[in-house]
């Protein structure tokens, strides 16, 4: 689902649970990181996306992600990343745009091939807007996930984006882009998770008074700067845990 800020600060009294609706989890999960447009390349993106990419293997293969193991899924795998061209000089990338992303970081190779298993992360440059629905990254979106089905394989192909969060684009939690992105990747990688097929009615873990697991935190009147942690040096939002009945950080032991 869309990370959104709908923060009210007015706390919700009933207690969030999700349920397993019997939808499919990725319980091997690995994450394919697409860097669209030519920013990327540029020597101020080149260190945005060391640092994305660091963040990702960090979020998505390190104690962050134990967190899934109560969804019945393992710790993933960073499988690496690529850099692709805008498709279009628009402006505004939906969701339909989006896909074609996906399909064309696969087609032109030096990716892994889908699989059932791979988020592809699409990364927007700066001045990009990103929507879904009736709301966009210039009005409190941070990013989305879904799927779509490869013709071709024959398998779903699962996908996050992300905005590039800068002034009035994405979510503010911090003043640090690459912060700002990381936190709103880390909600995305989790849910796309849980909850995969959530764009095609297929519900996998999901409160339907509350959303997904990423969202729930979203809704307890917390504060942005409350809805986030660093694990690893890199930031990552705070997800619901059924456990806890609350929202935790996992951090290693050590």
């Amino acid at each position: 689902m869309n990370i959104k800020d709908t923060n009210t600060n007015t706390a919700i009294i009933d207690t969030p649970r999700l349920q397993y609706f019997g939808g499919k989890i990725l319980k091997h999960p690995s994450f394919v990181s697409v860097y669209a447009g030519s920013y990327w390349v540029s020597e101020k993106g080149t260190q945005d996306r060391d640092s994305l990419d660091q963040c990702s293997k960090t979020a998505t293969t390190g104690s962050y992600a134990s967190l899934w193991k109560e969804y019945g899924i393992d710790k993933g795998k960073f499988s690496g990343s690529t850099t692709i061209p805008l498709l279009s000089n628009r402006r505004t990338v939906d969701e339909s745009a989006i896909q074609q992303l996906v399909a064309s970081a696969i087609s032109r190779g030096g990716v892994k091939k889908p699989d059932g298993e791979t988020v592809y992360t699409i990364f927007l440059p700066p001045g990009i807007t990103l929507a879904a629905d009736d709301v966009d990254s210039r009005h409190g979106l941070g990013g989305f996930h879904g799927s779509y089905l490869d013709n071709g394989s024959g398998k779903r192909v699962y996908y996050a984006a992300l905005a590039y969060a800068e002034g009035s684009n994405g979510i503010p939690f911090t003043n640090s882009s690459v912060d700002n992105i990381s936190i709103a990747a880390s909600h995305e990688w989790t849910e796309a998770v849980t909850d995969p097929n959530v764009n095609a009615g297929k519900l996998g873990w999901y409160d339907k008074r509350f959303g997904e697991v990423g969202d729930i935190p979203f809704k307890l009147g917390l504060r942005l700067s409350d809805l986030w942690g660093r694990v690893g040096g890199c930031a990552v939002q705070k997800e619901w845990s059924n456990v806890a009945s609350k929202p935790v950080l996992p951090r290693s032991k050590s």
